[in-house]
């Protein structure tokens, strides 16, 4: 009976593990509806033919990463921002509906800018790290690449899937307290800054200086919605001042 517990156990952190991969993809099992399901899958396709049928095409994948990063970036930057189309989006489908609308819609662009991220480094393949013995390479590129994906998975685990989409900030109210545990006891924005390694692992391993520079202008696009929108927003919402006494 405890080896089943266990192994029951077991299979639910896993099962839970990769629920929450597929939606930190773009897809959110919970809240699929066959539209999102179709486009995915669409996208998925696009993904395997990029790399199956086109992968040397580096003019493709600059345009395919300028195209999904300035849809990604001016998406969030217009919905969110505090007078932005969220309430657009409220009006016109209720708060719920609103929110899966809006989900959706950044689910799949949150696929296409990580998939353009890694198809403009592979496609773009360079000798700028040559000088580096292949192994020790390697072992750089993974423990870079492991070290990023561990803590953007760990940060999207403390915070909620509904917080990596934004939704607090779409409804423009606290949904669940300000989290200060896992990375975040640590770093002030894991997701943002050593989250974000995998993308440099990817353009190291090939040498690629548009996988270099495509993953410091999408680092540095979300760092600038973060300070011009999303801190604001922090700061309004989860650290109101406390009201003080005036003594006298």
């Amino acid at each position: 009976m405890v080896k089943n517990n266990t192994k029951t156990n077991l299979l639910k952190k896993v099962y839970h593990f990769l629920i929450l991969l597929i939606s930190m993809a773009g897809y959110v099992p919970k809240n699929a509806t066959i539209l999102r399901t179709i486009a995915m899958l669409a996208s998925l396709v696009f993904a395997i033919y990029l790399r199956d049928y086109q992968p040397n095409n580096s003019n493709l994948a600059i345009s395919y990463f300028l195209i999904s990063e300035a849809f990604y970036i001016g998406f969030i930057m217009m919905v969110l921002s505090r007078n932005g189309f969220r309430h657009w989006f409220i009006r016109k489908w209720g708060e719920n509906n609103g929110y899966f609308s809006f989900e959706a819609i950044l689910g799949f662009l949150f696929f296409h800018n990580g998939v353009s991220i890694g198809y403009i480094a592979s496609s773009s393949p360079d000798s700028l790290f040559n000088f580096i013995n292949k192994d020790i390479l390697l072992i750089f590129v993974t423990l870079l690449f492991i070290t990023g994906f561990t803590t953007k998975i760990f940060a999207a685990k403390v915070v909620t899937i509904e917080i990596y989409y934004w939704k607090d900030m779409f409804l423009g109210k606290k949904i669940s307290d300000f989290v200060t545990k896992g990375p975040y006891k640590f770093f002030r924005n894991p997701m943002y800054g050593i989250g974000q390694l995998p993308a440099y692992a990817f353009a190291i391993w090939y040498g690629s200086k548009y996988g270099l520079m495509s993953a410091f202008l999408n680092q540095l696009l979300i760092f600038s919605f973060y300070f011009l929108i999303e801190k604001k927003f922090v700061k309004r919402v989860y650290q109101k001042p406390t009201p003080q006494l005036v003594s006298g």
